[in-house]
């Protein structure tokens, strides 16, 4: 995604000086490249459509029933409520984008340029908070989004409780579906996206809300640990027209992908260039492990040895402590006599000759 950002800031300054016909071009670029990660990065995990909303990718291998912002976490960060995914297909489409069901195909992702930590709506209380995707529709001013609340259907939301809401594995703690519209009904819908620094963020649910109902202090993170980089709005390719929106127009992403597939040489050249250091890698990789191995194999047998060592070491004492012990001399009887089967008491012996001699 660094190369993104480069090409749409670069692009913007020529835009001042190109004829609008070939900035839009440019920028057009711009998008394929976006759209040409996203291709290599999600295609291993699905498979692209075209949707309404120009290309979209369906992840392939989910659970029925399963829905977007549930395999995974949140957590807090500068930027507020963060997602962290535990998804095989990784963070991206939980950055950038949003996702939205499709009749015969479930819920798709459907590509855009602006980065934010979450793009969901809300619906919270002191005892559930819950979340939806935002839909591909919602565009906003640059200095954000705080108007009504963006309600989609209630089916599409994910509730968990609110003491539970940060920190745990959201498949874990989900409160059934079919409580969803009981739940909805109890809570405050609420849709909030800031900007600092030309960032979005997402801030609508109160953190003292939460913490309340954890009983203890919300600890903020590091969005590393969410796996992902903030970026600017204007990075994406927004703002120029004083509006955000979450996803890129459905004309300009058929063109970009239409552009990315022209380009096949050099596509084949960089996923080539990219197979070769991954193959690099791999290779390094595995000679590190050899090289590990061997190692621990070398301590193994040095470890051995000096336990043998110890072991010959402790009989060598032994058998020199029994050789030092004193022998009896020879011919020397050292068993105790034992005393004649017949023996008698003296006492009954002298009683019989009493009687004799009487």
């Amino acid at each position: 995604m660094k190369k993104i950002a480069m090409a749409v800031v670069f692009l913007g300054t020529l835009g001042l000086v190109l004829p609008a016909q070939q900035a839009r071009a440019e920028v057009s670029i711009s998008v394929s490249v976006s759209l040409g990660e996203f291709y290599d990065e999600l295609s291993p995990h699905g498979d692209w459509i075209d949707c309404s909303y120009g290309e979209c990718w369906v992840p392939r291998g989910v659970p029925a029933g399963w829905q977007p912002y549930t395999n995974g976490e949140w957590i807090y960060t500068r930027y507020g409520w963060t997602w962290v995914s535990n998804d095989p297909w990784g963070s991206d489409p939980y950055h950038y984008g949003t996702w939205t069901f499709v009749h015969h195909h479930g819920w798709v992702w459907v590509p855009g340029t602006v980065w934010a930590p979450a793009w969901v709506t809300w619906s919270y209380s002191d005892r559930y908070v819950g979340w939806a995707p935002m839909p591909p529709t919602l565009t906003f001013g640059t200095s954000g989004y705080s108007g009504r609340a963006v309600v989609v259907s209630e089916s599409q939301y994910v509730f968990v409780p609110t003491n539970r809401f940060v920190g745990t594995n959201v498949t874990s703690v989900r409160m059934e579906p079919r409580r969803n519209a009981e739940l909805f009904h109890q809570a405050k819908a609420v849709t909030r996206f800031g900007v600092s620094g030309g960032v979005v963020t997402n801030v609508a649910v109160p953190l003292e809300t939460v913490q309340r109902a954890m009983g203890g202090r919300v600890e903020t993170h590091e969005i590393s640990v969410a796996r992902t980089a903030p970026r600017t709005y204007s990075s994406g390719g927004a703002g120029k027209s004083g509006h955000v929106a979450i996803v890129a127009p459905s004309k300009d992403v058929k063109a970009a992908h239409a552009s990315w597939q022209k380009a096949p040489s050099q596509q084949g050249q960089g996923q080539q260039q990219q197979h070769q250091q991954q193959a690099k890698q791999q290779e390094q990789a595995q000679q590190h492990q050899q090289q590990a191995k061997q190692q621990e194999q070398a301590q193994q047998h040095q470890q051995q040895a000096k336990q043998q060592e110890q072991a010959q070491q402790q009989q060598q004492k032994a058998q020199q402590q029994e050789q030092a012990k004193p022998k009896p001399p020879q011919g020397q009887d050292v068993q105790p006599k034992q005393k004649p089967e017949n023996a008698k008491p003296p006492g009954e012996k002298k009683e019989k000759d009493e009687k004799k001699e009487g």
